[in-house]
């Protein structure tokens, strides 16, 4: 590699790393708010973060790194989109039974018991605005990231991102829970390689969300837990 292109490689993940970075620390301000228990008690305090998160790294995305190897749209074909929905209806749905997860975690049963409006608000944000976000950081930023460290060693570095992936979902506390989000993380690093874009991860991120929310409600709603 030539030392130019070794510089300018450098940069570009120095630059992935910091949006991650970015990231966390969005996530982390609010809870320093002195309005957060009140913002909580609302239902207001995740949409703060979620579209603060969004905003920022959007912008950023779309000023600086939409046009970087991987970060693109990509291409959608029909025949991956059906395999991987497939893979990543299986792991939410009935690889939990497998585990023994039948009771949904305390942090989403709190969200599917929001009242009215700002359940609906929150459902909506988890479906069709963090997924948006979580790609371009985990998927695109963080993934180009550790090809460079691992050579462009793909196992290797979706192995890496599916561990830290799963492991900054920290409103989760059950390791099965973790385990599922490591294996989702897979098949969403899986699209991105083989489409060669983030519209694909985006797209079977978002649709996870949406139907996990709806479902999670109906249970929650009908047993009562």
């Amino acid at each position: 590699m030539a030392e130019n292109e070794f510089l300018d490689r450098t940069k570009a993940v120095n630059g992935c790393l910091s949006m991650l970075l970015l990231s966390i620390i969005l996530a982390t301000l609010p809870y320093f708010l002195e309005s957060r228990d009140a913002l909580i008690r609302k239902g207001l305090f995740y949409p703060l973060i979620y579209l603060t998160q969004f905003l920022v790294i959007f912008t950023l995305y779309l000023l600086f790194f939409r046009k970087r190897e991987g970060l693109g749209k990509g291409e959608m074909k029909g025949r991956y989109f059906a395999v991987f929905i497939f893979c990543i209806f299986v792991i939410q749905f009935v690889l939990p039974r497998a585990l023994g997860l039948t009771k949904s975690e305390d942090w989403l049963t709190g969200q599917m018991s929001l009242p009215g409006w700002t359940l609906l608000f929150n459902a909506l944000l988890l479906t069709f605005v963090v997924p948006v976000y979580e790609e371009i950081i985990f998927r695109g930023c963080l993934f180009n990231a550790l090809m460079y460290w691992f050579n462009d060693r793909v196992y290797w570095s979706s192995l890496v991102l599916a561990a830290t992936f799963s492991l900054l979902h920290t409103q989760y506390t059950d390791p099965r829970t973790f385990f599922l989000l490591f294996l989702v993380s897979l098949v969403l690093t899986a699209a991105r390689v083989k489409t060669k874009g983030l519209c694909l991860p985006v797209a079977l991120h978002m649709i996870m969300n949406g139907s996990v929310s709806v479902l999670s409600y109906l249970f929650i709603t009908v047993s009562g837990r």
